[in-house]
Order: C-alpha cells, then sequence, then structure tokens
C-alpha cells in the first residue's frame, strides 16, 4: 500500500479551486466534475513520484483532469431555444414576447443562476477540441504554450481552436443574448419567469453569488474589447462549491485503505 504524500496533498490544495472549476465547466454539472475530479485525483496521486518538471505542477495536474474530464463530457446538439422554437412554430423573436407576457419575478439570485446555466450550455454545444480550449484560454486564461501542453497538440493547432471557438460562439451568443448585444432577444429575466411560473427551477444550476464584478467591467461588456474577452467577463462566477477539504480528506482516506490496483 502506497503511503500517502503530504507534498502532494499540499499541491493539489494550492491548485484545488482551479481545477474544479476546468471539470466543472467540461462536463457541465457538479456531480460529474466531483466524479472526474476523483479520478483525477487518483491518476495524479499514482504518477506524482513520476512526475520529472517537464512543466508546470500545475500544468501537468490540469492534463490529468483534463483528461478525466472527457470520460464524463456531454454534448448537446442544438440549444434549448432552437428545440423550443421548433416545437411551438413561433421565431425565436416570437417566441421571447411570448415569454414577457409572463408575470415577472424579481429574484437576483435565480437570474445569477438563470444566467449561468444558460452560459454553460453553450459551452456544452461546443465540440470537445473547442470545449477545451474554450475552458483553458479563455475562462482561464492559461497561454498558449501551456493550453497545446495540456492537450498535447501544437500551438498552431491551438490557435487554429481558438479560432474556430470565437466563430461558433459568436454564432451561437451574439446575435441573440442581451448580455452581450443590448438589441439581443434572448434575456436572463424572461427566463426567470419562465422558471418560476413552469416550476423548471430545479433545472438551473447553483452558482456562487458572494462576488459582483466591478462596474467597469461591466462596461467593457459593451465595449470594443474583443469578443473572446467579453466573454470571459462574462463567466465570472464560480460554480457551486465543492468543499476543498472535505474531498481531499475522502480521497486520502481512500487511497490510504485501499489497493489503488482496483483503480488500474
Amino acid at each position: 500500500m502506497l503511503n500517502y504524500s503530504t507534498d502532494f496533498e499540499n499541491i493539489y490544495k494550492e491548485n484545488f479551486d482551479k481545477l474544479y472549476k476546468v471539470a466543472f465547466r467540461i462536463t457541465g454539472n457538479k456531480e460529474d466534475a466531483e466524479d472526474a475530479l476523483q479520478d483525477a485525483y487518483i491518476n495524479a496521486y499514482k504518477g506524482f513520484s513520476n512526475f520529472k518538471g517537464e512543466s508546470s505542477v500545475s500544468v501537468w495536474l490540469y492534463r490529468i483532469t483534463v483528461n478525466s474530464s472527457l470520460r464524463f463530457i456531454k454534448k448537446i446538439k442544438k440549444l434549448p431555444i432552437v428545440n423550443f422554437c421548433s416545437e411551438s412554430g413561433l421565431s425565436e423573436n416570437d417566441f421571447f414576447e411570448k415569454l414577457k407576457s409572463i408575470e415577472s419575478v424579481e429574484d437576483n439570485v435565480l437570474l445569477i443562476n438563470v444566467r449561468e446555466t444558460c452560459l454553460q450550455l453553450f459551452i456544452n454545444c461546443m465540440p470537445k477540441k473547442q470545449r477545451i480550449t474554450f475552458v483553458l484560454k479563455v475562462l482561464m486564461d492559461l497561454s498558449i504554450d501551456d493550453v497545446s501542453k495540456i492537450m498535447n497538440i501544437s500551438k498552431s493547432a491551438v490557435k487554429i481552436n481558438v479560432h474556430r471557438v470565437k466563430m461558433l460562439t459568436k454564432a451561437l451568443i451574439e446575435g441573440r443574448c442581451s448580455l452581450l448585444n443590448p438589441n439581443g432577444s434572448c434575456s436572463c429575466s424572461l427566463w426567470v419567469n419562465y422558471a418560476v411560473k413552469y416550476d423548471k427551477i430545479s433545472k438551473v444550476t447553483s452558482f456562487k453569488c458572494s462576488k459582483e464584478v466591478n462596474p467597469e467591467l461591466k462596461s467593457l461588456i459593451f465595449s470594443e474589447i474583443g469578443f473572446l474577452n467579453k466573454l470571459a467577463i462574462l463567466y465570472k462566477y464560480q460554480p457551486e462549491d465543492l468543499p476543498k477539504d472535505d474531498f481531499i480528506s475522502k480521497m486520502k482516506n481512500l487511497i490510504e485503505k485501499s489497493d489503488l490496483r482496483v483503480f488500474e
């Protein structure tokens, strides 16, 4: 049985929040993200003694987490709004006009959670390579060099993926989302009203809402900064907490009591 490494525990604690965010954004939900992190933790622990420092330890952990998250990745072919409109026989503009007739609900926490759930759905529409690139380069703001090492692809391939991500997200979001386009017909407040009226709140993911973005940053969304930078500002909230100490304690106990061959 392997002895537990305090060095590994400390390193993992330092990187935990970032690794959880990556796993959550790739898998799309807390449950799969936690499962992916458990798998990644075991794999990282088993390989820690062989880590040669050819990249930073954070890049090494990112790579393991991304690979584990791929097992749980799910892709949707169409945004829900497309299906809603198809089923109702309405255009998107007409559909949102219909939503305007629903009684208005004031709930800032629900508004944030609806917005973040919708933003995650945009990620879920991305093909695998583009989704990983978007999470690592745009949301985590990693360098092209680090992303290439994590994904094991060339720097030019990363740049191509970034371009494709930009084109895809512009097609999915820019024309309809009022967060990016003041004239966009899709409004988070309308979806809040819809969720309350039709008892869909359980479909909405919980996000941390303790920190508001600086008002100056908010104004940048409608400024002339690059499109992907605007998206990075939108994806500012963190997913629902996965308690770091509880998670690592559970994994520590599992490793100390188990023969790690069961994970091979």
